[in-house]
């Protein structure tokens, strides 16, 4: 299953960048890199001025983040030869589309993601990073609001991406947020919702804590699906249970199924039977919100 929006009527706000960063921030391993790089770029070698200083921070942002250079040392001699320690002083945006733009091999590669990587960690406040599930979400939300004009292939060209980034800080009211945190609100977003790989859980992600606040809706789906996965059930019992449900169910429920996969309904199935289990006389309605 391939998820192709966010969720129905969703609009980005304050409250809900900081219950996404909450969650960000219980991920061990994510705030682990975050401090590594920290350390790197701005702590041991802030400077761009001897290749193996460039090495060791391309090679850092590579394996942490996959971000497909080919031959990290062609990169490091490119940045080194670009000079940039005064450009990223002055937030001079060109730089990105100049990092990106090496040739390895005789052959010319654009790593834009790559480049926009490297600048933000030296210049976390300046420079916003660029993600494919960052360019869905954004692409998502203004095609519902459109909150200024821009066409898909126009966020490859780096100015116009920042420009974009800081329309939509400024329309959502997100001006409390630093650049970063609006690049991790925008990125956890995306991965939530566009990620091809989630097949049937879309809030549980084996964590071992609940990532989400206990009056936020997706705490209880992540329970729902922590219980599926950790008492070990059987999705197609699930699915011929979740066949049975429609039989009888509201029009709610029935326009629930049509936009899950049948996983995925199977999931919300156990989910609504644990819930009436252990709550007979609660009102299932928010099921729907899943």
């Amino acid at each position: 299953m391939k998820q192709k929006d966010l969720p129905q009527g969703y609009k980005p706000s304050y409250k809900d960048s900081q219950q996404v960063l909450y969650y960000l921030k219980r991920q061990h391993k994510f705030m682990l890199h975050e401090r590594s790089l920290n350390r790197l770029f701005l702590d041991l070698c802030p400077q761009n001025n001897k290749v193996e200083d460039i090495m060791i921070k391309c090679s850092t942002l590579n394996d942490f983040y996959s971000t497909n250079i080919f031959d990290v040392h062609a990169m490091a001699e490119h940045i080194l030869n670009l000079n940039i320690d005064k450009r990223l002083r002055d937030y001079d945006y060109s730089l990105v589309d100049d990092i990106s733009n090496v040739v390895i091999d005789g052959k010319r590669h654009h790593l834009y993601s790559f480049a926009t990587k490297y600048c933000s960690h030296h210049q976390p406040d300046h420079y916003a990073i660029y993600d494919s599930y960052v360019e869905k979400v954004l692409m998502c939300i203004n095609k519902r609001d459109t909150f200024t004009n821009f066409k898909r292939d126009q966020l490859k060209a780096y100015d116009v991406f920042m420009s974009v980034i800081l329309s939509f800080r400024e329309r959502y009211r997100l001006t409390q947020l630093t650049l970063k945190e609006l690049d991790q609100y925008l990125w956890q977003l995306g991965k939530w919702h566009f990620n091809p790989y989630k097949k049937v859980y879309k809030y549980y992600n084996y964590e071992e804590d609940n990532p989400f606040l206990n009056d936020d809706i997706r705490s209880k789906f992540w329970y729902g699906e922590m219980m599926f996965s950790t008492t070990k059930q059987k999705i197609d019992n699930w699915m011929e249970n979740g066949k049975k449900w429609l039989n009888e169910a509201n029009e709610q429920i029935r326009i629930l199924a049509d936009r899950l996969t049948p996983e995925q309904f199977g999931v919300v199935t156990y989910i609504s039977s644990l819930n009436g289990k252990w709550c007979p006389y609660d009102d299932q309605n928010w099921i729907g919100e899943y």
